[in-house]
C-alpha cells in the first residue's frame, strides 16, 4: 500500500498529524525568534536616549561647541544625530507591533485551543450517531461565518482592511507569524540604521574637531 492511495484514512490521517507538526515546528521557531524583540528595543532605547541626550547639549552648549566643530560641523553633526532619533522612533513602532502580534497570537491560541478541543469532542459525537441514522451534516468550522461575526462591531474601513488580510493570507496557517517576523525585521534593519547613524555621528564630530 502506497500514500497514493488518499481515500484510505490511516493515509490521510497521517498526512494530517505530520502536516500539523511541522507547522508546529515552524510556529515554535517564528516564536523564538520574535521573542527577541524585546532585547533589541532595550538597545534601540539606549541608543535612542544617548541621541536625545547628546541633541540637547548639543543645541543648549552651542557656543562652547561652535568653536570646537566649526558652523558646518555642528550643522551635520546635528543633522546626523536627529537621523538617528527618527530611526530609533521607527524601530520603536516595529518594536511595539511585533510585541503586539505577539502577544495577540499568544492569547489567541490560549483563548482557542479548548474551544477547539470541545468542539471535536462534539464533533465526533455528533458525526457517530448521524452516521448511524444515516443524515449527512457538515461539523465543520466555518471560518467566514466566524470572520463575519467578529467584523460586525468595526466601522466600514476596518471591515475592508480584515477581509483584505484575510484574503492575502488564505490557506496560509503562518500568516500571523508573518505579521510578526516582517515587524521584527523592520525592527532590526532600523536600529541597525540607528546605531550606524550614531556611530557616524561620532566620527564626524571627531573628524571636524581634529580639522578645527
Amino acid at each position: 500500500m502506497s500514500d497514493s492511495n488518499s481515500s484510505d484514512p490511516l493515509i490521510e490521517w497521517n498526512r494530517l498529524i505530520k502536516e500539523n507538526s511541522e507547522h508546529s515546528f515552524v510556529s515554535a521557531m517564528y516564536k523564538s525568534m520574535s521573542e527577541t524583540t524585546n532585547v533589541v528595543d532595550k538597545f534601540s532605547l539606549w541608543l535612542l536616549a544617548g541621541s536625545g541626550a547628546t541633541g540637547a547639549l548639543l543645541i543648549t552648549q552651542i557656543k562652547s561647541i561652535l568653536p570646537y566643530l566649526s558652523q558646518n560641523g555642528f550643522k551635520v553633526c546635528l543633522v546626523i544625530i536627529v537621523i538617528s532619533a527618527v530611526a530609533g522612533f521607527i524601530a520603536k513602532y516595529y518594536s511595539l507591533r511585533c510585541e503586539i502580534q505577539n502577544k495577540m497570537q499568544l492569547k489567541l491560541e490560549e483563548l482557542v485551543k479548548p474551544i477547539l478541543e470541545e468542539h471535536e469532542k462534539d464533533e465526533d459525537s455528533i458525526q457517530e450517531h448521524a452516521d448511524q441514522r444515516g443524515v449527512q451534516l457538515q461539523t465543520k468550522i466555518d471560518i467566514a461565518i466566524i470572520i463575519k461575526e467578529f467584523s460586525r462591531p468595526f466601522p466600514a474601513w476596518v471591515k475592508w482592511f480584515i477581509a483584505r488580510q484575510i484574503q492575502k493570507s488564505s490557506g496560509d496557517r503562518q500568516a500571523g507569524y508573518h505579521i510578526t517576523i516582517r515587524a521584527y525585521m523592520s525592527q532590526l534593519i532600523w536600529t541597525f540604521i540607528q546605531g550606524g547613524l550614531f556611530l557616524l555621528f561620532m566620527l564626524t564630530a571627531a573628524w571636524f574637531a581634529s580639522a578645527v
